[in-house]
């Protein structure tokens, strides 16, 4: 029987806010193929362990590991680069454009003329849905 490797490994990650310890040892794997939900109460860390797998902030300890190599992204972008994408919380959404436009915002598809390629962002967007 082989050993599964994950595609994402988070490894006794820790960080801190000055004194405050948003994350202490977190460990999990996620395995090709999974759908995995990160639960807890207000306050636990999870949208600090997203954020550091994202590279909004960077962690004291630990390792994260993508197709088995080390990564600390410095920018959200340098992760978009290497497959990690960040969709936040429902009042992140531009409520005055579609679903295209808000999968899109900040990184939209453009023409070769540098206009907005909706047709090509809307193609991309229903593949996601």
């Amino acid at each position: 029987m082989s050993e599964r490797t994950p595609i994402l490994a988070v490894k006794n990650v820790s960080k801190h806010f000055g004194a405050v310890q948003a994350l202490n040892k977190v460990s999990f794997d996620i395995f090709p193929g999974e759908v995995v939900a990160l639960a807890g109460d207000n306050g636990a860390g999870k949208s600090t362990v997203i954020k550091a797998i994202s590279g909004v902030f960077g962690y004291e300890d630990g390792d994260i590991l993508l197709d088995g190599k080390r990564i600390a992204f410095a920018t959200p972008q340098e992760a978009r680069e290497n497959g990690i994408e960040t969709i936040y919380q429902t009042l992140a959404l531009a409520d005055n454009v579609d679903a295209a436009d808000n999968l899109y915002l900040g990184r939209e598809l453009k023409t070769p003329f540098g206009t907005l390629d909706d047709v090509a962002m809307e193609a991309e967007c229903r593949k996601v849905m």
